[in-house]
């Protein structure tokens, strides 16, 4: 019986890991507390850091605390302004 809930389990795993994406997960609420390293990091109001892609530095570089923030999987969205960034989180 467990290594049939083991086989599920990993199907249910396989099925997820490989279906396409068809929704973005994103969370409005949040606001840059800092800018560092010329716009490759970001630390959000919830404590969040964020290391901003290098090619996307240029526009991050110029964001402001207190800009309001949309974050959607690895993008980070400055509503004020309507700029995207791609950006992993680190912590």
């Amino acid at each position: 019986m467990q290594s049939l809930a083991k086989w599920l389990a990993s199907l249910v795993f396989l099925a997820l890991a490989t279906s396409p994406k068809t929704a973005s997960a994103c969370d409005s609420g949040y606001w840059v507390q800092s800018v560092a390293d010329d716009g490759g990091i970001i630390v959000l109001n919830d404590g969040t850091i964020w290391e901003v892609s290098s090619i996307d530095k240029i526009n991050s570089a110029l964001w402001l605390p207190m800009t309001e923030i949309v974050v959607c999987d690895d993008k980070l969205i400055n509503v004020d302004d309507n700029e995207t960034v791609e950006a992993t989180r680190i912590k």
